[in-house]
């Protein structure tokens, strides 16, 4: 029994790596990326700069990691929606909810995107842009495969190119989701789900090279396969300078 338990120095690591994301996402959604220094993070985290860079490297590292935690937080709920799902309606209200309402454990996880991107298009930030870019690049690919699986399933149109639609989704998601943070009043679930339909609907076609019915294409597959954006991707590069 006693050999499955994390030995104190292991329990300490653990907690501290646990207490320094609470803090950057806490300083973070305060003061943005920019002001959110190593030193503030470190202190609200009742932690010194030096186990920071221990635990991630950088404050670039922290960040992908504080990030990477969030969406996964957010594609667990999300799958799970999906799962219960039944209709593309409510697989596209699932897709909002889980952007406009997130999960507790990762509330700020879409005002963070937000002071990301914010933050990788200061002039000087190169490598933090081309990391954000091809985050999104990774999402809209995976909601890509999850809109060729519902094709296939019966429940939309095929489209031209899923890859440009989920695109546009994304997007839309996005832009929505800063609407619906100012006021809530101003959306209601229903119309973001016609908008979103709407764009899906502009996209439908015959994808080239795959000219078979949606139908009798291959048989379908569980919700659970063909997730939807939010997964986490490789870093293959630091986000930029701090």
């Amino acid at each position: 029994m006693l050999a499955g338990m994390p030995r104190p120095r292991q329990a300490r690591s653990v907690e501290t790596r646990a207490r320094l994301l609470a803090a950057a996402a806490a300083v973070i959604a305060e003061q943005g990326i920019e002001g959110a220094s190593v030193d503030a993070i470190a202190e609200r985290a009742d932690r010194t700069s030096g186990s920071l860079y221990g635990q991630f490297g950088s404050k670039d590292g922290l960040i992908v990691e504080l990030l990477d935690a969030s969406k996964d937080v957010v594609a667990e709920s999300m799958f799970a929606d999906i799962e219960a799902a039944t209709s593309l309606d409510e697989r596209l209200a699932a897709l909002w909810r889980n952007f406009a309402d997130p999960p507790a454990a990762a509330r700020d996880w879409v005002q963070c995107e937000h002071e990301m991107w914010v933050w990788a298009n200061r002039p000087g930030n190169d490598g933090a842009r081309a990391r954000l870019a091809e985050r999104y690049r990774a999402e809209s690919a995976t909601l890509a495969v999850a809109f060729d699986e519902w094709a296939d399933e019966g429940l939309m149109a095929p489209l031209a190119s899923s890859r440009e639609a989920a695109t546009m989704v994304v997007g839309t998601l996005l832009g929505l989701e800063m609407i619906y943070r100012l006021d809530p009043t101003v959306l209601d679930e229903a119309a973001v789900v016609a908008s979103l339909r709407g764009v899906l609907r502009a996209h439908e076609g015959a994808p080239a090279g795959r000219r078979r019915s949606a139908r009798t294409a291959r048989p379908a597959r569980s919700a659970r396969s063909a997730r939807p954006a939010l997964t986490a991707v490789p870093d293959p590069s630091p986000l930029g300078d701090t």
